[in-house]
């Protein structure tokens, strides 16, 4: 169980290095709750998706991450100073915040992990790093 709960607290540290390099002074509650939602459903489906297909997925999952992490990279490189507000939409960055979840539950799916302790993990910390993230650093 100790496993999971680790994984969790690892897929927030994303989540707080990207969300400390922007701010948004509106409507943090509902992006913390937008990210630990996002950070919960993506683990939900990549744990079905890893026991329905994979086989499939071993060899797509990767790249996807790949791909969608050099975006947020491109994000941050776009962005002219660390504290200013960004090009995409908060909303949308955080899309593309939890999607390495998917991958990570992907995997903890076939080992046919405990599943719900890392989601509410995930979730929970990942709500708790916006918050530290937009108001501490």
């Amino acid at each position: 169980m100790w496993r999971e709960i680790l994984a969790g607290a690892l897929m927030s540290v994303d989540v707080l290095i990207l969300f400390s390099l922007v701010v948004y002074r509106k409507q943090i509650f509902t992006l913390a709750a937008w990210v630990a939602s996002l950070h919960m459903l993506f683990p939900l489906i990549g744990y079905y998706a890893g026991v329905v297909v994979q086989n499939y997925l071993a060899y797509a999952s990767p790249y996807l991450s790949g791909i969608l992490l050099s975006l947020v990279g491109l994000q941050m490189i776009l962005a002219q100073s660390p504290k200013q507000v960004p090009l995409l939409s908060p909303y949308l960055l955080a899309v593309f915040a939890s999607l390495d979840t998917f991958s990570v539950s992907v995997s903890f799916g076939m080992l046919k992990l405990e599943k719900f302790v890392f989601i509410l993990s995930a979730g929970l910390f990942s709500y708790i790093a916006v918050f530290i993230a937009q108001k501490v650093i």
